[in-house]
């Protein structure tokens, strides 16, 4: 017998968390409101680097926002 899960996510992911680096290593983030996807670098920094694996982990969650925020965007235009 199957068992069902106790845990689970409930609403829609909304915030990635990806490690990138500046001066050091660190963590930009990804956040989906309203049909829009806010990118937030580390603090007090200008740009990052991502790496081979930074990189796709950045592609993942980029595609992951756009499809949210498509979401968000049909959604809205249904009222």
């Amino acid at each position: 017998m199957r068992m069902e899960p106790i845990i689970k996510v409930t609403l829609p992911k909304r915030e990635w968390l990806l490690r990138c680096y500046s001066e050091q290593e660190d963590v930009m983030t990804l956040e989906v409101h309203d049909g829009g996807i806010d990118v937030f670098l580390p603090s007090g920094v200008d740009g990052v680097r991502l790496e081979a694996a930074q990189i796709a982990a950045f592609r993942e969650a980029l595609d992951e926002a756009i499809a949210q925020a498509e979401a968000d965007l049909r959604a809205a235009a249904r009222g």
